[in-house]
């Protein structure tokens, strides 16, 4: 009797465990249960209308992203809303790549404001996102450097000790680290912005960058040649003058 009792107790122990990881594991990726079937929060049609690599959004669409950790001019005519989880390869190789060309091609000509965005796709870079957010101004934009030109060395650590170690040298203390990645706030606000992603941009994976500017909103999802991105950027700047 003692050993049946001891299987069932297991039994259900597994089960709750099992239910409450898919749970977790498929609202991470955007899915919820609607009357009892799983459905992916991109509930907006695609929009199917393109202008060259960009896919045009609706002219209403309204995006509640935190701006605090722009860079560039307030009132430059383009902004780049910049969708990336910071254990993505792909938006490594953009962010370290590309960014510093529109850097000097645009931002610092007042052409083009950039925002990051996070959006993460695992346990570290929701770990990553929340140390970024709990950065100082002056220190954010470093630390997201470091954090993608070392990408590697941390992505799939099993505890944030290297994460702690690079934040520290960018102001946060080990404590400080520690409270901030069990902030649900902070938590809160980056899944906001994952799940707004996912129902108005209709975003499925990183990156992607979001143009918003007076002539509308358009899209580009994966990374573009800088040929091709300097080429679409230069004719919607022209349209905009």
């Amino acid at each position: 009797m003692e050993d049946t009792v001891k299987k069932i107790s297991h039994f259900l122990s597994f089960a709750v465990v099992f239910v409450c990881s898919a749970y977790l594991y498929f609202g991470f990726k955007g899915f919820v249960f609607e009357n009892g079937t799983l459905v992916l929060q991109k509930k907006e049609a695609m929009a199917e209308e393109h202008n060259g690599i960009a896919t045009i959004l609706p002219d209403d669409l309204t995006i509640n992203a935190s701006e605090k950790y722009a860079i560039g001019d307030i009132d430059a005519p383009l902004t780049l809303f910049e969708y990336s989880s910071l254990t993505c390869p792909h938006c490594a190789d953009f962010h370290l790549g590309i960014e510093p060309k529109l850097m000097t091609d645009y931002v610092d000509k007042g052409l083009l404001r950039i925002v990051f965005v996070n959006f993460p796709l695992d346990k570290n870079s929701m770990s990553a996102a929340m140390l970024s957010e709990c950065m100082s101004y002056e220190n954010y934009f470093g630390f997201l450097d470091k954090l993608f030109d070392t990408q590697r060395s941390w992505w799939l650590d099993r505890k944030p000790d290297t994460l702690f170690k690079y934040a520290a040298e960018y102001g946060i203390s080990y404590d400080e680290a520690v409270a901030c990645t069990k902030n649900n706030a902070v938590a809160s606000d980056i899944v906001a912005n994952r799940q707004e992603a996912i129902s108005k941009l209709h975003m499925q994976g990183t990156p992607a960058f979001l143009f918003v500017g007076e002539d509308g909103n358009e899209i580009i999802y994966g990374v573009p040649g800088y040929s091709e991105l300097k080429q679409y950027l230069d004719n919607r700047l022209q349209n905009l003058k």
